[in-house]
């Protein structure tokens, strides 16, 4: 199969398609973004420090949540400018 662009997979491709496309790079990159921060719990925890251990722990946990603020504003703005576009373009 031919690499599609990233216009023509938004325009192109059935959606069922498109999305089982997009999901294995973003459930890759959670994975890996999931194991950095059991890697950096487990050596901090080798120092024995359990405040150390707190803080990296909270810090993962804040980090999640940034990003979790932070793109809970953009699903219904993509969601609205595809409205948009598929209008402009007659579908």
């Amino acid at each position: 199969m031919s690499e599609l662009t990233e216009k023509e997979l938004f325009e192109t491709v059935p959606v069922p398609r498109a999305v089982a496309r997009l999901i294995i790079p973003t459930i890759t990159s959670q994975i890996v973004t999931v194991i950095y921060n059991l890697a950096d719990t487990f050596f901090i925890g080798q120092i024995g420090d359990p405040a150390m251990v707190a803080g990296a722990t909270l810090g993962d946990l804040s980090m999640t949540w940034y990003t979790h603020i932070s793109l809970r504003g953009r699903f219904g703005r993509d969601c609205k400018l595809a409205h948009h576009a598929a209008a402009y373009s007659g579908a």
